[in-house]
């Protein structure tokens, strides 16, 4: 009688035993491929945040230059509003 349960236990773990390792193997395979997608997601928000930062950056660069170009800003002058010149005498002719 013991030794029919001890066949039965031998037979059920050589069916047993590869199933359970492949199992284990799977499993483990799985939880790499998760990680990775979870570090590839990760990699793709942190490159997304940091373009959104670039681009803040850039609008603020080209609002800082336009409200120092407003600032140093000077209106053309006119023909009709500068002074007229005056003829210059030179050397000895000039009084």
């Amino acid at each position: 009688m013991t030794e029919t349960i001890f066949d039965a236990i031998a037979s059920v773990s050589v069916f047993a035993l590869p199933m359970l390792v492949v199992a284990v193997a799977e499993q483990r395979k799985l939880e790499k491929q998760r990680k990775e997608r979870e570090a590839k997601l990760i990699r793709e928000q942190l490159t997304a945040l940091a373009c959104e930062r670039a681009v803040e950056a850039d609008r603020l660069a080209q609002k800082s230059s336009a409200q120092q170009t407003l600032a140093s800003w000077e209106p053309i002058k006119f023909a009709d509003d500068t002074p007229a010149r005056t003829a210059r005498k030179w050397g000895r002719h000039a009084h």
